[in-house]
């Protein structure tokens, strides 16, 4: 599963919630028919399918309406539940584009071999920035720009990477 949103308050009284996006293409809700709703963060735990009546846009919000979400006691339960939608349902990539769940925890190397673990990715507005665990336990940063990154192998789960002068 993939998660596109998570409910962050019920919107007026008659069912509907606000929901902040955690996808690029707000847009993208606008074409979906359902969704799933979970409690846990990684949507293992799937409790149930809602059916999208209406979207709105409030700023950097969502505000949506459920077919069986009719009223605000109702609404409430679901604050703080994450909205979820089939993998197969994504948006597909653009080349250079990437989901970073997919490279969480992904093994970094150099030219020269192993180099540490990815455990953060961060967006900085002008690019990506791996967070990376090196061997020796120290944290360094690392642009996810073409100067730096030679390859990024979501099915081996791995980033080769080149360091510039003055980034290590």
């Amino acid at each position: 599963m993939f998660r596109v949103g998570v409910v962050s308050s019920v919107h007026g009284i008659k069912g509907a919630v606000k929901v902040y996006p955690t996808t690029d293409d707000s847009q993208r809700f606008e074409k979906l028919k359902r969704v799933f709703f979970s409690r846990d963060e990684e949507g293992e735990r799937i409790l149930g399918e809602l059916f999208i009546t209406s979207v709105q846009y409030q700023k950097d919000m969502l505000i949506l309406k459920f077919r069986s979400v009719d009223s605000a006691e109702i609404a409430e339960k679901l604050k703080g539940g994450s909205i979820w939608i089939p993998d197969e349902e994504a948006i597909p990539l653009e080349e250079d584009e990437f989901y970073i769940r997919d490279f969480l925890g992904a093994e970094v190397y150099t030219e020269d071999g192993f180099y540490g673990t990815v455990t953060d990715i961060l967006e900085t507005g002008a690019n990506f920035v791996l967070e990376i665990e090196k061997q020796d336990r120290e944290t360094i940063l690392i642009p996810v720009i073409h100067d730096c990154i030679l390859e990024m192998d979501q099915k081996k789960h791995r980033i080769v990477i080149r360091l510039l002068e003055g980034l290590e």
